[in-house]
């Protein structure tokens, strides 16, 4: 028994697809005039992303979602006949659902752009290879999604992972790992994949110097190229006695210049229904943040201060996606949140999960987390991507 799609459901993915190949680098266009003049010629498929197999066999089958879940236009993926037989080789062990998931809302995210008339940059990164380094067995590699979940113990190499990628954009994330690592004596040495549109590779590593040296391309570059953009920001810390001053804290965190911060708060109301501008206001001592908040009386205005910690948290996380979606407009752009300071849990994956892969986010998102009671095929429906780091370093691995 195998949960079809309906010619409906096939005309909407086409559609949604521009009637274009979704798989990366093809854009191939899947329709166009027949030999009779009064027909059309479509040679496009709508592929399952989750098996068509009720059962659960074939390529990405799974026995969790009904038949008319797998027969959705949420299941589908719009592709050209070669990259429709390509995905299901090898019962599809090369081509995971949320990979699938990630090659479709990327190709919906560029047609919405185009429709739009919006011709700006558009790329992602793809893949990461650690070829050395001192708690991962040489050789993992990691392909992205839109939206990347990484799970582990303690101690596995959650953070660390998320600064390896960070340093792509900065040196400033790499700095601790410029001294080989009480687990092992091996350096670090990585590369990153990604379209920009075309296909390029960012080299780093640290085995010769105590500096990490880059290559683009196989050329070194000896700084950073800054063609994949970073925006990874940490828990807000208002506590601790160095940050009397809120804006300070508020630099720290999101690690952008107070500048950059008053025009991201400029944009506050466009992006939240709650958040809808802030403001730094000087005294002679300090400079205090307040917060424009939409409730029952109105707009008022509070100290950055008396929010909640939610609320810090919900204010941080608003500023780091407008900065993201506007570094997006000019290249790859990550959003990075890790488990040290943002607390993650099956709710917040499925929130988030429909707002972070619409067309309208045009970066990709990589969470990490600690919890062990993430129901995860909830939010591999949801387009997570789940990544999972196994084992103890030196000698961990990554699982997808």
């Amino acid at each position: 028994m195998r949960a079809e799609f309906s010619k409906k459901t096939k005309r909407l993915v086409a559609e949604r697809a521009g009637y274009r190949c979704s798989f990366p680098n093809c854009n191939r266009l899947t329709v166009g005039p027949s030999k009779r003049g009064d027909k059309s010629n479509i040679i496009g498929i709508a592929a399952h992303i989750y098996g068509a197999a009720i059962s659960g066999a074939g390529p990405r089958g799974v026995l969790t979602l009904s038949s008319d879940e797998l027969s959705s236009a949420k299941n589908a993926i719009w592709l050209c006949a070669e990259h429709a037989s390509l995905i299901d080789k090898q019962k599809g062990a090369d081509f995971s659902a949320g990979t699938l998931i990630s090659y479709k809302d990327l190709h919906e995210t560029r047609i919405a752009l185009e429709l739009s008339g919006m011709h700006s940059r558009f790329g992602w990164t793809q893949k990461l290879t650690i070829h050395s380094s001192p708690l991962f067995i040489d050789g993992v590699q990691i392909e992205f999604a839109k939206l990347n979940l990484v799970v582990g113990g303690n101690s596995v190499g959650k953070t660390s992972l998320c600064e390896w990628i960070a340093g792509s954009y900065s040196p400033t994330y790499l700095e601790r790992w410029e001294k080989t690592h009480p687990c092992s004596q091996k350096r670090l040495s990585l590369s990153i994949d990604f379209f920009d549109p075309d296909h390029s590779t960012i080299g780093i590593d640290f085995l010769n110097d105590n500096y990490p040296r880059y290559c683009l391309n196989g050329l070194q570059t000896l700084v950073t190229t800054k063609i994949i953009n970073v925006v990874f920001p940490e828990q807000l810390d208002l506590s601790v006695q160095e940050f009397q001053n809120d804006r300070d804290a508020v630099v720290k965190s999101l690690k952008l210049h107070h500048y950059e911060l008053q025009a991201l708060f400029d944009k506050l109301g466009e992006s939240s229904d709650f958040f809808k501008g802030a403001y730094f206001k000087e005294n002679e001592d300090c400079v205090y943040m307040h917060v424009e908040l939409q409730s029952d009386e109105g707009l008022v205005s509070r100290p950055l201060r008396l929010l909640s910690s939610s609320e810090q948290e919900w204010l941080m996380l608003e500023l780091g996606l407008i900065a993201a979606n506007k570094l997006a407009m000019t290249g790859p752009t990550i959003l990075i949140l890790d488990a040290n300071s943002w607390k993650i849990d099956t709710d917040w994956l499925n929130r988030h999960a429909k707002r972070f892969n619409s067309p309208e986010c045009r970066f990709q998102t990589i969470v990490s987390t600690r919890s062990t009671d993430i129901n995860f095929e909830e939010v591999s429906w949801t387009g997570w991507k789940v990544i999972r780091l196994e084992g103890t370093p030196p000698d961990a691995d990554i699982k997808v």
